[in-house]
């Protein structure tokens, strides 16, 4: 898998590399290519390609040539200190620290991943020995989240799309949906956002062959083009909040339905307990409960009440009652 730009490649497939630089140009120091590259452990090309990375970024990394040297630094206006004091209470401070822990999950398909784990280790660092309601070094073993469930996100697709959202650049890629089995290249989108729906890392995006926003799953891109010379202005009044608003899950599309369910005795608890979709409404019924959703097509709550066996029962309407029938009577048939 592979990005591509109409300019040499400006990813920096080690996230460290490009941090050490800036925190050594943040702090007022002029860095020649040659002792950047020593320092960081990479060649002359790749630092101008970090470089390229951080202006893109929005870092003013600056360039001059000294004794036939060329030499980065930045304006004194754009240091920073290396420390960053946070005048918070303990209680918000253990929040942050537990957040990175619970952000690890989603993130760790990503790039991000590994700037998350060093942001962690140093907000752990930076508090130890300074907070008294807790102990920064043992809270990792306090808590526990789910693992992720997407695959590994190639990191120049992911850094080439970021890049094109930021810019609003379109890009051509070439990519693979899963739900009709079927390649498309050379596919010209204006991506607008990544989301995160059922553990699924999606790209947002207006795209030209359907003249839609529909979602791209970033495991299915495998090229990514990024029109440096071309920008885009977003569908009129796009709002991502409505563009998710009525999914049972990460799919998108279908028409309106109201579901009402039927749950048994056993099962009720659970669903007083959690809310598995945020139109969710629970009423008492003669036996057991009635939960109603208010969803947008039927393809992912049809399988959600299947995964409940015989204790959820569909009350309406007839067209997901028949979905369920058929399947159940599908996977029954392998088993005879």
């Amino acid at each position: 898998m592979a990005a591509t730009d109409h300019s040499p490649s400006s990813y920096d497939p080690d996230p460290p590399t490009r941090v050490r630089l800036h925190k050594a140009l943040s702090r007022g120091r002029q860095i020649t290519q040659q002792e950047a590259s020593d320092e960081l452990e990479v060649s002359k090309r790749h630092v101008r390609d970090v470089v390229k990375t951080l202006r893109e970024e929005g870092v003013p990394v600056q360039e001059a040539f000294e004794n036939r040297r060329r030499v980065y630094y930045l304006e004194p206006g754009d240091w920073h200190s290396e420390a960053i004091t946070l005048d918070i209470p303990e209680r918000q401070l253990l929040t942050l620290l537990v957040a990175t822990q619970a952000a690890r999950p989603t993130l760790s398909p990503t790039p991000l991943a590994e700037d998350l784990d060093a942001a962690s280790a140093s907000l752990e660092e930076a508090l130890g020995g300074r907070v008294v309601s807790f102990i920064p070094a043992f809270e990792s073993e306090r808590w526990h989240f789910n693992r992720a469930t997407s695959v590994d996100i190639d990191s120049e697709v992911f850094w080439a799309l970021k890049r094109a959202i930021a810019d609003r650049h379109p890009v051509y890629i070439d990519y693979y949906s899963a739900s009709r089995g079927a390649w498309s290249q050379d596919r010209k989108i204006d991506p607008l956002m990544f989301a995160v729906r059922r553990g699924a890392w999606l790209c947002v995006a207006y795209c030209h062959k359907r003249d839609a926003t529909i979602d791209f799953n970033q495991v299915g891109i495998e090229q990514v083009d990024v029109a440096e010379e071309e920008h885009f202005t977003p569908p009129s009044g796009f709002d991502r909040d409505e563009y998710f608003e009525g999914r049972f899950g990460a799919l998108a599309g279908g028409d309106a339905h109201e579901v009402v369910l039927r749950i048994d005795d056993e099962l009720e608890p659970y669903f007083k307990r959690k809310l598995y979709h945020p139109t969710q409404e629970v009423s008492a019924a003669e036996e057991g409960i009635e939960v109603t959703f208010q969803v947008h097509g039927l393809d992912e709550i049809a399988s959600f009440i299947l995964s409940w066996g015989p204790g959820v029962e569909v009350r309406s309407p007839d067209a997901l009652k028949d979905r369920v029938v058929k399947e159940a009577e599908a996977v029954a048939d392998q088993y005879l």
